[in-house]
């Protein structure tokens, strides 16, 4: 009887000391550094049909910065929606350049103007206010 009392002290102090010690602080700075540095994050959904249907594209990035659609999304975009708490905007030139479109997450766009249907380039999200 000694030696099973003797086997389960020592097995149940071996499973306190394989335990993982718990997280550091240094852990959630990181973390929020990374986010103060401005890390890509996704911004925008594009769709190619209207109502949000077929090909998707999701844009990530830093708020406030253009970013050029990329080749195999150029001139196809016919619905989209920012991302929660922002605003974007898609132009029908690259770099941000000539008319923009702009809308948020609720209702998004389900059907873009047709002077802009089809015909996006460039896209910017700023946070929506």
């Amino acid at each position: 009887m000694q030696l099973i009392n003797t086997l389960t002290i020592l097995l149940a102090a071996a499973g306190t000391s394989l335990a993982a010690p718990a997280p550091t602080s240094s852990t959630t700075t990181t973390s929020i550094q990374i986010e103060e540095r401005g890390s890509s994050t996704p911004l925008i959904d594009l769709w190619k049909n209207k109502s949000f249907l077929d090909l998707k594209f999701t844009g990530s990035g830093t708020l406030g910065t253009c970013f050029d659609l990329p080749s195999n999304f150029q001139n196809i975009a016919s619905s989209g929606k920012a991302r929660a708490g922002f605003r974007c905007t898609i132009w029908v030139k690259k770099n941000c350049q000539g008319t923009g479109f702009s809308f948020n997450e609720k209702p998004g766009s389900k059907s873009f103007p047709d002077w802009i249907d089809d015909k996006a380039s460039s896209w910017k999200c700023v946070k929506d206010e």
